[in-house]
């Protein structure tokens, strides 16, 4: 076995290795099983045990099989975190489905794209989403629609503050199956048809790309329980952990170190759905939280709100944050705020499902976003080749292999051929290692732009706002943003017959209802002309230039 220079940096507790012999599901049947009183959910004051969680997930598979979902069929999510997500996402693991995890706040010229794409038949969707759905229906082929509410597992007498998407009351729609009616029919059947780890489909994550096209990366069951139960033995998650879960379940990082981790370790998990520091705060002070996996911006927001010191967060040992840079300035705040919990970093990307590297608890490094993750190789490669390894200290690609890494795109093997190469996933990051195996994230080699943790690519941008009648030729880059890490500028050429008659307001109310808010732009400059190269193409390296010389 090779010893990787990170090797010396490594937790001692935990192995260098691990090796998956059944889905993810059945960690947490293992659970319930254990310890079938225990909770596993809460969300808002209601409580839901890993013995209920199990049941309603065995009911939900079986539910998807009397609706003709067979093993290799896509079934998506259109919800926000809540209970029926947790429900879903694992039934339909169970169910031998692929889960296709779609963002709650896509409008529907993204959600018919990937809908599409992946060619996803059946749906779960919150009530107050599904006119986005509806305006779609003629040009999916959609068979099987289950909508619920965020109500459906609200308790009676909220304990935390609602998000603004629970005020409104239940709605029912007479061509769609409703999610609890739907659970109550089906039978409570013990079911798990995945049989092979390593080659059948659990997951296909969407990713933006070059081309301006999402695309579906594939986590086989062998990946998902790896990262997830992996990250469990990284962190050392017991069931005596509570996990505030605020990160999106349909986001990777949500997904597994959120949802995942917690209860393949059978710890419980308090759901929320939206951020606001009060509600944060309020529930870490409550519920005596000891696990937070979060982002940058989330943390900007708690160590700027002005009553954060009315509130008691000593109860948590572990607060780990990526998305974007942080300032040593708002650590410093952070471990104010949270005195007894180890902070650190990690480095991952759709591509590997969370995580790539992440800083060992046992030797944390400020600055670093940690080490290689169990089972994990990484490289720093030139930008010439991608083939000669850089020393300590210099600076190129990033590249990864292992368990984590996907197997390649859905249906675009020209991308997975140019991604993947003998195994090795090129990130397209940039970063340099030091002599301990640490990795220093520097920026990004192609046109990513890291708004709020999510990853915004220009060209899908650019591509949805070709669609504004008025916009002969746009180019959008990221420009920085204390809050967001990154925020999304348009520079816009107007058609002639236009000019004088449209305003960067209203392009910028089209894009709000055009696209979700993390991607659209947030500033619109108007120009003549944009810098072109000879061969035609837009230089968004000169845009770029001009931009930092007026800041």
């Amino acid at each position: 076995m090779d010893q990787k220079r990170w090797y010396s940096s490594w937790d001692p507790r935990v192995a260098k290795f691990f090796v998956p012999h059944k889905p993810l599901s059945e960690y947490v049947r293992d659970n319930a099983i254990a310890n079938p009183g225990s909770i596993a959910l809460s969300f808002y004051g209601y409580d839901m045990t890993y013995g209920e969680l199990d049941n309603a997930i065995d009911k939900f598979a079986m539910g998807l099989t009397n609706l003709g979902v067979q093993k290799g069929d896509r079934v998506g999510l259109y919800m926000e975190n809540c209970p029926q997500f947790v429900i879903s996402y694992f039934g339909i693991l169970r169910a031998g489905g692929i889960v296709v995890a779609l963002n709650p706040m896509f409008k529907q010229i993204e959600l018919e794209y990937e809908i599409n794409d992946s060619q996803l038949e059946t749906l779960v969707v919150f009530d107050y989403l599904f006119p986005e759905v509806k305006q779609v229906m003629n040009r999916v082929k959609l068979r099987n629609v289950i909508v619920t509410s965020l109500r459906d597992y609200l308790p009676q007498h909220p304990l935390l503050p609602l998000p603004p998407s629970a005020e409104h009351p239940k709605k029912v729609f007479p061509e769609t199956i409703d999610f609890l009616s739907f659970l109550n029919q089906s039978p409570l059947q013990q079911v798990c048809k995945v049989v092979d780890l390593s080659e059948e489909i659990a997951l296909l994550q969407y990713t933006g790309g070059t081309t301006g096209l999402p695309k579906g990366a594939i986590g086989t069951h062998y990946t998902l329980a790896h990262n997830i139960v992996g990250s469990a033995k990284w962190f050392g998650y017991t069931k005596d952990d509570v996990h505030l879960a605020l990160m999106p379940f349909f986001h990777v990082m949500g997904m597994v170190q959120c949802m995942g981790a917690p209860l393949a370790s059978g710890g419980r998990v308090i759901i929320l759905a939206r951020f606001t520091p009060e509600v944060v705060a309020k529930a870490i002070a409550q519920y005596k939280c000891t696990v937070w996996q979060t982002i940058t911006t989330m943390i900007i927001g708690m160590v700027d709100w002005p009553h954060i010191n009315e509130y008691d967060l000593g109860s948590l040992r572990i607060v780990w944050y990526g998305g974007a840079p942080i300032s040593i300035s708002t650590i410093e705040r952070l471990k104010m705020m949270v005195p007894k919990a180890i902070t650190g970093q990690a480095f991952g990307l759709t591509e590997n499902f969370s995580p790539g590297t992440v800083t060992p608890l046992a030797f944390p490094k400020e600055g670093s976003v940690g080490i290689p993750f169990i089972g994990t190789d990484l490289k720093i490669v030139d930008l010439e080749t991608g083939l000669k390894e850089l020393s300590p200290g210099e600076e190129g690609e990033i590249i990864l292999k292992g368990p984590n890494v996907m197997k390649g795109y859905w249906n675009r093997p020209e991308a997975t051929q140019e991604t993947l190469r003998e195994g090795w996933l090129y990130t397209g990051d940039l970063g340099k290692m030091d002599e301990n195996g640490y990795l220093y994230w520097l920026g990004r080699k192609r046109e990513l732009i890291k708004c709020s943790g999510y990853s915004v690519f220009p060209s899908e941008v650019e591509g949805i706002l070709h669609r504004y009648p008025a916009i002969a030729e746009v180019a959008v880059i990221g420009i920085p943003d204390r809050y967001m890490g990154e925020k999304p500028k348009a520079f816009v050429v107007i058609r002639p017959e236009y000019k004088g008659k449209v305003k960067e307001e209203d392009i910028l109310a089209w894009a709000s209802t055009n696209m979700a808010a993390y991607k659209r732009p947030r500033v619109v400059e108007f120009r003549e002309t944009l810098p072109k190269s000879g061969a035609g193409k837009i230089l968004k390296r000169i845009l770029q230039e001009q931009e930092e010389e007026v800041r």
